[in-house]
């Protein structure tokens, strides 16, 4: 997965679990789950994200190593924060058990505004596509995600989010592009 802000993605971790993706017919695995845990100030105790490692980029022999893993947010439910500003990651509604958070709720402050484009193409409503680099305060994310225009223009108040709007993402699946252990 190509992401324009990729080297500004940066979120401090451990890379706590691997647990591997099906086996298909041709032997290999398919989309294993990364299960990291935030390191930073202020990240949830006991929080551990579950990612996918769609492409194969993080290596099992970094196991258990401290480091930055770059991810990106995909699919995501996008919305202005109400209230005062958050920054921040917390499981999502409804998650059972102590496993790692699939879809975390994520808080974050807009750092730059990589690609927004409106179309309808074949739909017959408008849609928008997004790339954002967001300030979750325990590190940098980033956002790829398709809305419906009209939905998110009633929603933001405004024809687009610019830097220094306050965002809050939902059922988001979560992409590692890379996991750098510390040196």
């Amino acid at each position: 997965m190509r992401f324009p802000l990729r080297e500004q993605l940066a979120l401090p971790c451990v890379f706590e679990r691997l647990v591997p993706g099906r086996q298909h017919p041709d032997g290999r695995r398919y989309l294993p789950l990364i299960v990291l845990r935030p390191l930073a100030p202020g990240a949830p105790d006991g929080l551990l994200l579950g990612v996918v490692d769609r492409h194969h980029r993080v290596a099992e022999g970094l196991l258990g190593a401290a480091g930055s893993a770059r991810l990106v947010c995909a699919l995501s439910t996008l919305r202005l924060q109400d209230g005062p500003p958050r920054r921040g990651l917390e499981p999502e509604p409804g998650r059972q058990g102590d496993g790692p958070s699939l879809a975390p709720v994520v808080y974050g402050r807009v750092l730059e505004v990589a690609a927004w484009e409106t179309g309808a193409g074949a739909l017959p409503y408008e849609r928008v596509y997004a790339e954002l680099l967001l300030d979750i305060g325990v590190g940098r994310v980033g956002v790829r995600t398709n809305l419906t225009a009209g939905s998110l223009a009633a929603e933001l108040g405004k024809a687009q989010l610019e830097p220094g709007d306050d965002v809050v993402l939902a059922r988001s699946r979560i992409d590692i592009l890379a996991f750098e252990p510390e040196a």
